[in-house]
């Protein structure tokens, strides 16, 4: 069955305020959770820093933390160097989010 969605031709092109696809050095400026009954998530504001032609752009996004995307929480966690204490004791603290670094 197809479906016509009105508006899905703009979510495809690329825009100049947009950031081009690559590796970049970012860092979390807000982590908030959201709840949903059966995916509940945190959104994510990112800010690059690196590369400087591109210092400043913001990268929105989602972080699931349903049974089965436990990983990729996981993943983010460790790679953006969050606080080990907490991340033993199984506590997501939206403060000492802010402010970690990474690459995405």
């Amino acid at each position: 069955m197809k479906r016509r969605i009105q508006g899905l031709r703009e979510t495809t092109q690329t825009s100049s305020d947009g950031v081009p696809d690559g590796v970049f050095l970012v860092r979390v400026d807000r982590a908030q959770y959201r709840w949903h009954p059966a995916k509940p998530f945190y959104t994510l504001r990112l800010s690059v820093l690196e590369p400087h032609e591109l210092a400043g752009r913001v990268i929105s996004g989602r972080v699931y933390c349903t049974a089965k995307a436990l990983w990729k929480l996981g993943w983010f966690l460790r790679d953006f160097l969050y606080d080990p204490d907490l991340l033993g004791r199984e506590e997501v603290d939206e403060k000492a989010l802010a402010g970690l670094r990474g690459v995405v």
